[in-house]
C-alpha cells in the first residue's frame, strides 16, 4: 500500500475522494471543522534520528450535512490556524455547497465576503467581544448552524473505526493515506442509505 502512495499523485487520491462523496448524494450544505490525528506510530528512536518532532497532524475537512460524506479535506503537520486552511478548502468547493456552517475558530471577514462572492452562505460565527458580536451571531440560521456536529461526527466515526492514528513515516504519505481512509469512509456511508 505504501509503494502506491509514491507511485499515485496526490491529485489521483482527491479524484478518489470526490466520487466517493458524489456516490453518498451530497445535500447542498456544508460543516467544516477540524482535528488532530497521532504521528506517533514510529518508535522513538526513529524520531529522534529522523529530527522529528511534529506529533500530530491537522485535518481540515467539509462534511456534507445531508449525508456525512466528506466533500474535501487538507492536511497539514504545521498547525497553520483554521482562517487559512479553511479558506483553502472552502473556496475550493464552493460549486458543490450552497452554505457553510463553521465554529469561531473560522470567524473571519475575508472568507465571509469571499464565500458571498461565490454564492455560497457563510454560517460562520463571531467571538463574542462587542454587542454587534452577538446581534451577528442572532441573524445565523440556527437549524443549518446547528448542523455543524456532522462534521465532529464524521471525525468521531473515523477514529473510531480506523484509529486516531496515520501509519506512514513520510509526511506527504501521511496525507495520502488519510485521504485514502476518508474515501473508505464516504464509500461506508453510501452503503448504508
Amino acid at each position: 500500500m505504501y509503494r502506491s502512495f509514491e507511485r499515485v499523485p496526490m491529485s489521483v487520491w482527491r479524484g478518489f475522494l470526490r466520487e466517493s462523496a458524489n456516490i453518498c448524494d451530497p445535500g447542498s450544505h456544508g460543516a467544516i471543522d477540524a482535528t488532530y490525528f497521532d504521528r506517533e506510530t514510529a518508535s522513538r528512536h526513529y524520531q529522534h534520528r529522523s529530527d522529528r518532532h511534529i506529533r500530530t497532524l491537522k485535518t481540515t475537512a467539509i462534511v456534507d450535512t445531508n449525508s456525512c460524506a466528506i466533500l474535501d479535506l487538507h492536511c497539514s503537520a504545521h498547525w497553520p490556524h483554521d482562517t487559512q486552511t479553511g479558506r483553502r478548502v472552502a473556496l475550493r468547493n464552493t460549486e458543490k455547497i450552497e452554505s457553510l456552517a463553521g465554529n469561531k475558530g473560522y470567524d473571519d471577514q475575508s472568507l465571509r465576503d469571499a464565500l458571498r462572492s461565490e454564492g455560497v452562505w457563510p454560517l460562520l460565527r463571531h467571538p463574542l467581544f462587542a454587542a454587534y458580536d452577538y446581534a451577528h451571531n442572532a441573524r445565523l440560521d440556527s437549524e443549518l448552524y446547528g448542523q455543524r456536529w456532522m462534521a465532529e461526527t464524521a471525525f468521531s466515526a473515523i477514529k473510531r473505526r480506523f484509529g486516531t492514528a496515520v501509519h506512514p513515516r513520510a509526511w506527504y504519505r501521511e496525507f495520502r493515506e488519510f485521504v485514502v481512509t476518508a474515501t473508505v469512509y464516504n464509500l461506508e456511508q453510501a452503503l448504508k442509505q
